[in-house]
C-alpha cells in the first residue's frame, strides 16, 4: 500500500506519473517524446545522456522542502497533511512498511519506463524503441528528496548492476547519508546538490525548509564534504527565478568554492507545473538574464562557461584545469563524458 495520501495519488496519476509499490515513481520527461520523434535531446546530452534511454524517477514522493519555485506538487497546495511530518517519527521498521526495497525500486522504475514508452512503438523505428525499451541511465529528480528514502547506497549499487547510469539530485540537507555513500564506495556517476540561495532569510522564504534553519547548516555541511574531495563528479546546481533569486553572485560564488563543484549549472525556472499558481509567469528569466548572471559567476569563481542550452534555460561551467576531461571512473559510465564535442 502507497505512503501517499489518496488525493495525491489520483492527481498523480492524472499527471502521467506511473506509480509502483509503496513510494516509487516514474514519470516521462517531455525530452524523451521529442528525442523519439524529433531527435532533440535534453542538457544531459553534454554529459552522453540519451533523453529517450534516461529514467526520470524517485525512490520517495515525501519532501523536506516546499520551494516557491518547485514545479512538484506539494500537500499544501491540495490541502493534506505533510509527509515528512509523519515520515520524521518512523523508525527502521516502519520505514520497510512505507519503502520498496532497492530491488523492487529498479524493477518497478525499469517496468514504468517500458510502460510509458511501449506506446511509441508504431511511430518509431524499430532501433529508436529498443533503445526506448532499454534504458540505460536513471535520474533520481523527479518529485520528493531522494536522501529520504532509506537505503541510497544499495539503491546506487542495483541501478549500476542493472546497467545503468547514476545522477542524484539533493537539496543537500543530510550530510550523513553523503558519508554513508563515502564509506560503502557505492558511487553515483554524478551527483547534484541544489545550492541554497545565500541569505538565510531568503533561503527560508524560498525553500521553506520544513525544518527551517537547521537545513540551511545541514546544507553548508554537505558542501564542505564534497569540497574536501569525492570519487565521482559534482554539480552544484543554481535554480533561478527572475525577482527571487536571480542576484547575489557574490553569495553563491562563497557555497561554489565550499563545494568545489565539477561543474556548476545555472539553470533557470520554467512556469509550468504548481509552479504556476506560486509564481507569476514574469519569474521564469529569459535565458539572456541566466548568461549574464554566469558571467559575474565566472569573474567571482574562476569557472568558465562551457556550453549553454537556452531551450532549457541552462548554462554550464567548469574549472577547466581540472574537469573539463572527467576520467572515466567506471566501464557502465556509457560515453561519458562528452563536453567537449
Amino acid at each position: 500500500m502507497s505512503f501517499a495520501d489518496p488525493k495525491l495519488q489520483a492527481l498523480l496519476k492524472k499527471q502521467k506519473y506511473q506509480l509502483y509499490g509503496k513510494n516509487t515513481a516514474v514519470k516521462k520527461c517531455n525530452w524523451a517524446h521529442n528525442a523519439l520523434k524529433q531527435d532533440l535531446y535534453c542538457y544531459k546530452r553534454f554529459y552522453g545522456i540519451h533523453s529517450h534511454r534516461c529514467i526520470q524517477f524517485s525512490p520517495t514522493l515525501i519532501c523536506n522542502f516546499t520551494c516557491q519555485f518547485c514545479w512538484r506538487i506539494h500537500e499544501s497546495d491540495i490541502g493534506i497533511k505533510s509527509m515528512f511530518q509523519k515520515y520524521k517519527s518512523m523508525n527502521s521498521d516502519d520505514l520497510r512498511e512505507i519503502f520498496d526495497p532497492p530491488e523492487e525500486v529498479v524493477k518497478g522504475i525499469i517496468w514504468g519506463q517500458q510502460r510509458i514508452m511501449c506506446g511509441y512503438k508504431p511511430f518509431i523505428t524499430p532501433e529508436k524503441y529498443l533503445e526506448a525499451m532499454t534504458p540505460r541511465h536513471a535520474t533520481l529528480s523527479l518529485t520528493g528528496e531522494p536522501f529520504l528514502y532509506p537505503w541510497i547506497p544499495e539503491l546506487i549499487d542495483k541501478l549500476k548492476k542493472a546497467g545503468l547510469t547514476v545522477f542524484i539530485v539533493t537539496n543537500g540537507t543530510y550530510p550523513d547519508i553523503l558519508r554513508e555513500i563515502l564509506i560503502k564506495k557505492s558511487y553515483p556517476t554524478q551527483f547534484y546538490v541544489t545550492l541554497p540561495t545565500p541569505d538565510i532569510k531568503d533561503f527560508l522564504n524560498i525553500h521553506r525548509p520544513l525544518e527551517k534553519e537547521k537545513a540551511y547548516y545541514q546544507i553548508l555541511e554537505t558542501l564542505k564534504i564534497v569540497g574536501n574531495g569525492v570519487p565521482f563528479r559534482t554539480v552544484g546546481r543554481l535554480t533561478v527565478a527572475d525577482g527571487l533569486n536571480l542576484d547575489n553572485a557574490l553569495g553563491y560564488a562563497s557555497l561554489i568554492k565550499l563545494m568545489k563543484p565539477s561543474f556548476i549549472e545555472v539553470k533557470g525556472v520554467v512556469h509550468v507545473g504548481a509552479a504556476e499558481k506560486r509564481l507569476p509567469r514574469s519569474a521564469m528569466p529569459q535565458h539572456e538574464k541566466i548568461y549574464e548572471f554566469s558571467k559575474e559567476l565566472e569573474s567571482l569563481t574562476g569557472y568558465s562557461i562551457i556550453k549553454e542550452s537556452s531551450v532549457s534555460r541552462l548554462i554550464i561551467l567548469t574549472n577547466y584545469s581540472e574537469n573539463l576531461i572527467v576520467p572515466q571512473l567506471e566501464s557502465n559510465f556509457h560515453n561519458l563524458p562528452v563536453l567537449n564535442d
